[in-house]
């Protein structure tokens, strides 16, 4: 904690600006940071007059009075990143020549500061309210404050402790409050708002416009815990000169560096001295420092690192445990199986497809994809009961075997789980604790199988439509040369490729166990969601009722879904630029978006915080989601 002793900035947190009286120049240490042997500061000038700056040769530090080795230099963007927030009392008693003064007064401030400084507005009456973030966007600044409004109470405390959490954590920040009346609607005490001044490292300057005398005591403690200064506004006109004041001393600030003593260590008080025309300013702080602690080498540059806010310690341990479980259950379950009856037990799990044996084990023998552990059987069962009470095990099935995937539901269940809160996880640990990029971790967690899913049940079914014709050639050929339909289909499975020749040898198995062979072809049909192969099982039920040549009404739907094949070739060759305009315009935009939440978080931050971002995030999500779907149609070619 910072605790300010400038006998200078104490003295004018009483001092009242009225007209003809000027305030006597002063200085003030408005941020100091040790870092092992180095004493970085910022040292600012109030009240100087028109014209007159500060000498940054003329800078002198001294460390519980003994002079130090110093360098001093202006604040520039480049060197340091600076900050101010105007929070203005927008309460009813503000209404008329008040709020016409400050509305003045907010706008010559906002014309008045470097151009490099961001400045935030916050307002508070019934509510404190945030207006604009801090942002070097000054027609955005001055739009805000030429629609503030009065109206209501005031909640004064409520109001400084939310400009002080836009003001962050980094850089030279200042906190510049207005306000002409006592506080009567904050949920927050005014302990809390001391507090968070003292600890913020924010200079915090008030400026009390018309109010009692114990409302402007109230802001000049909270101008006092910050380092700052206090201003008593007699009339409108003061307003107007006090944020003039602030805005100049924004212009006279120099950044100093400093060698502290090699053994120096402990509480110390710093003392900086500067000239500024005719004037000599001082001012000190009394700061914790440790010169012992070896200074990193001159090819790293030092660097601050800054953590989210949800990165706590109970948080970050939290995560690390569930990653740690959710890590140990994947290894338990993928070499807890690694013993001799692994390979049988695979055995056992491939022949239930086909026999009732499977249903017939013991619980805990019942083989699994995941191992043949207790713990992989008990998580099995624990998510078949989920798969079977939520309604959706056939669905899922269905997509599983349309992708050739041998594993069951509730398998898949707990590999889709164990993927989306395990990535979820990991982005959390990796980041920082960053909301949207842990989101983002949880989104592609558990979107990324299914999609998966369906991309191999895709290529499955488009092999097996590739494949289709010259099966239906060699069924045609065989049943020419005397096979019957189901010796047919057994040639297919022996001399046909995959997929086609597991999806028949499933019909073989099926139609020997007591299946007509018409319903098991039908089966692959569904199974495969191929219209083609319907109207081929179509053929041969009206073959089977009505009779005919089997053989050569198979070569002509095989010559005909050939053609078919050659055009949808055809029309794949000529809509691919279609298809991959559509790729970039559709993937463009969000991967956009990912590279900037990773190499420059701070400029899309605001679509996640600010309501205004909420509701053009939302928008441009939903004209994204019509696009893609446009898109889909346009390029998509049916044949």
């Amino acid at each position: 904690m910072r605790r300010w002793l400038g006998a200078a900035a104490v003295a004018l947190a009483a001092v009242g600006l009225t007209p003809g009286v000027a305030a006597a120049a002063s200085g003030r240490i408005t941020q100091i940071e040790p870092d092992g042997a180095t004493l970085r500061l910022v040292f600012a000038a109030d009240s100087l007059p028109e014209g007159v700056t500060l000498d940054p040769a003329s800078v002198f530090v001294t460390v519980n009075g003994t002079k130090i080795e110093a360098k001093a230099e202006p604040v520039t963007g480049a060197a340091v990143a600076r900050s101010a927030e105007l929070v203005i009392d927008t309460s009813g008693s503000m209404r008329g020549e008040g709020m016409a003064a400050a509305k003045s007064a907010a706008l010559a401030f906002v014309d008045a500061v470097p151009a490099d400084v961001k400045i935030g507005l916050v307002t508070f009456a019934d509510t404190a309210t945030v207006k604009v973030r801090p942002t070097t966007d000054r027609a955005a600044v001055r739009r805000a404050v030429g629609a503030l409004q009065p109206t209501g109470e005031t909640s004064l405390y409520d109001g400084v402790l939310l400009g002080l959490r836009e003001l962050g954590s980094t850089g030279v920040r200042t906190l510049l409050v207005l306000s002409d009346g006592a506080d009567t609607r904050s949920k927050a005490p005014l302990g809390s708002v001391l507090n968070a001044a003292k600890k913020s490292g924010a200079a915090v300057d008030t400026v009390a416009f018309k109010t009692p005398d114990a409302t402007g005591q109230v802001l000049a403690q909270v101008a006092d815990a910050g380092g700052g200064r206090s201003v008593a506004a007699a009339k409108a006109g003061d307003i107007g000169a006090a944020f003039r004041e602030s805005a100049r001393a924004l212009s006279n600030q120099l950044t100093v560096t400093a060698t502290l003593p090699a053994a120096l260590k402990g509480a110390v008080t710093v003392a900086v001295t500067a000239t500024a025309g005719a004037e000599t300013l001082t001012d000190e702080a009394l700061t914790t420092v440790d010169a012992t602690v070896a200074l990193p080498s001159a090819t790293a540059a030092p660097y601050r690192v800054e953590v989210g806010p949800l990165a706590s310690r109970p948080v970050l341990y939290g995560a690390l445990a569930g990653l740690f479980l959710a890590l140990a259950l994947v290894f338990a379950m993928a070499f807890g199986g690694l013993g001799g009856d692994r390979e049988q037990g695979r055995v056992r799990r491939r022949l239930s497809l086909y026999t009732l044996t499977g249903r017939n084990l013991p619980q805990e023998t019942v083989p699994t994809a995941l191992g043949d552990n207790d713990v992989a059987r008990s998580a099995v069962e624990l998510a078949d009961r989920v798969v079977r009470q939520g309604g959706f095990e056939s669905s899922l099935a269905r997509k599983l075997e349309r992708a050739g995937s041998a594993i069951k539901p509730a398998e898949w269940l707990l590999i889709h789980a164990g993927s989306g809160f395990g990535l979820g996880l990991l982005l959390l640990l990796l980041t920082g604790a960053a909301p949207v990029l842990t989101v983002l971790g949880l989104v592609l967690g558990f979107t990324l199988p299914p999609l998966y899913l369906a991309f191999r049940a895709s290529r499955r079914t488009n092999a097996f439509l590739t494949q289709l014709p010259d099966t239906l050639q060699l069924l045609a050929g065989s049943l020419s040369a005397g096979y019957s339909l189901p010796q047919a289909v057994d040639a297919v499975v022996r001399e046909g490729a995959q997929p086609i020749a597991g999806e028949f040898s499933r019909a073989i198995v099926e139609s020997r166990l007591g299946v007509p062979i018409e319903d098991a072809l039908e089966t692959i049909a569904h199974r495969m969601d191929s219209r083609d192969f319907h109207w081929v099982v179509m053929a041969i039920r009206i073959q089977r009722e009505v009779g005919g040549n089997l053989a050569e009404v198979l070569n002509n739907v095989a010559g005909t879904m050939r053609e078919r094949e050659r055009v949808r070739r055809q029309v794949r060759v000529l809509s691919a630029e279609g298809r991959l305009s559509a790729w970039i315009l559709g993937g463009l935009p969000p991967l956009f978006g990912l590279y900037l939440l990773t190499v420059r978080g701070s400029y899309i931050n605001p679509l996640f915080t600010d309501p205004i971002g909420l509701l053009l995030l939302g928008v441009a999500a939903l004209l994204f989601t019509v696009g893609v779907f446009w898109l889909r149609k346009v390029v998509r070619v049916e044949v």
